[in-house]
């Protein structure tokens, strides 16, 4: 039994026939296949888990006068 495998250029040949929408969607599929394929065992991540993060650096800052002075910028 013979296994017919594209080639890279043949992939981008068929790939530039697809519609920009199509296209993005084929991205977001090899992308995400290949972050399964290359790190298997880390879990997905979570953004609500990094609330917080760097707090400390905003403790001590005046909200409002540093809303004003980016505002001004």
């Amino acid at each position: 039994m013979s296994v017919n495998t594209a080639t890279l250029k043949e992939a981008m040949l068929i790939g530039e026939q697809l519609s920009p929408a199509d296209q993005l969607r084929l991205i977001g599929w090899l992308s995400e296949r290949l972050h399964r394929v290359l790190s298997p065992s880390s879990p997905p991540r979570d953004l609500l888990a990094s609330a917080g993060l760097g707090a400390e650096i905003w403790r001590d800052l005046d909200v409002e006068a540093y809303l004003r002075q980016e505002r001004a910028s």
